[in-house]
């Protein structure tokens, strides 16, 4: 006999008990019956309450160690990218951290700058990996420039095979025409350097990305239209990166399409 049936079987015994009870008391038969319908009813309701909520809860609980392990049920799956794992694993324990926060009745929200993010990301490039970086160039004159181009240089060092494609805005004044041009020497010393005007681009380049051949691509989602300087947008809240085998095939067919047009710097 399964648990569904000894729980039916216990409320009948429930009531049939009341049932009998109640007829000691009142003498009185027909009485003693809604008696114990009733209260057998009530208990009938009561314990199915308790039962859906306590099935409820255990859902939760199942639910939340789902979500919380869900990172670590991936990891035994051979066909999960181990750089997409490593933010999912992140984004787990800042969950928890803040959650265990929130406890207190106060969190503090730590804001990566998406800067950080993309030098992280082209690190992952290993000796041997062929790298292809299209690039407005707007910020080589700041500290994070500074640390973006070394970071660079260094996996060069490496052994990583690194083209980067400056791209010379339409609405370039020619004090920034000039930097580029500055920069571009800068940067061929030590990596493949080429450029293309930003009107000969094609239709899908609509912003800077780096591509690791057959391993990622990296392209930012932008969080305003154009209409700002040089007729481009510089506000970027998301940097979407591609793991996937479509994606990545799309994205060099693309980095090849702009390396074709544009011209090698000399």
């Amino acid at each position: 006999m399964n648990k569904e049936w000894l729980w039916w079987l216990g409320e009948f015994g429930l009531a049939a008990i009341v049932a009998v009870v109640a007829g000691f008391v009142t003498k009185d038969i027909p009485i003693s019956v809604l008696y114990g319908l009733f209260v057998g009813t009530v208990f009938f309701a009561l314990r199915e309450l308790r039962r859906v909520v306590s099935r409820f809860d255990r859902q939760v609980n199942e639910w939340e160690d789902k979500a919380m392990n869900f990172p670590v049920a991936l990891s035994h799956r051979e066909d999960i990218d181990p750089y997409l794992m490593k933010f999912a694993r992140s984004t787990r324990d800042e969950a928890l951290r803040l959650a265990k926060e929130a406890t207190d009745g106060e969190v503090i929200l730590k804001a990566r700058p998406l800067f950080n993010l993309a030098a992280d990301f082209i690190k992952v490039a290993r000796p041997g990996d062929k790298v292809v970086a299209i690039a407005y160039g707007q910020f080589w004159g700041t500290p994070q420039g500074e640390m973006y181009r070394q970071t660079n240089f260094d996996l060069v060092e490496k052994g990583v095979d690194i083209t980067r494609i400056f791209v010379e805005s339409t609405t370039a004044t020619p004090e920034e025409k000039k930097h580029l041009v500055q920069e571009m020497g800068r940067q061929k010393e030590h990596l493949k350097i080429r450029w293309i005007k930003e009107s000969r681009l094609p239709p899908d380049m609509k912003a800077d990305g780096v591509i690791i051949y057959d391993r990622y691509a990296a392209f930012p989602n932008f969080a305003k239209p154009r209409g700002t300087s040089r007729g481009r947008i510089t506000e970027v809240d998301e940097l979407r990166i591609c793991a996937r085998r479509d994606g990545l095939e799309k994205a060099k067919e693309l980095a090849e399409t702009v390396m074709r047009l544009s011209e090698e710097y000399k």
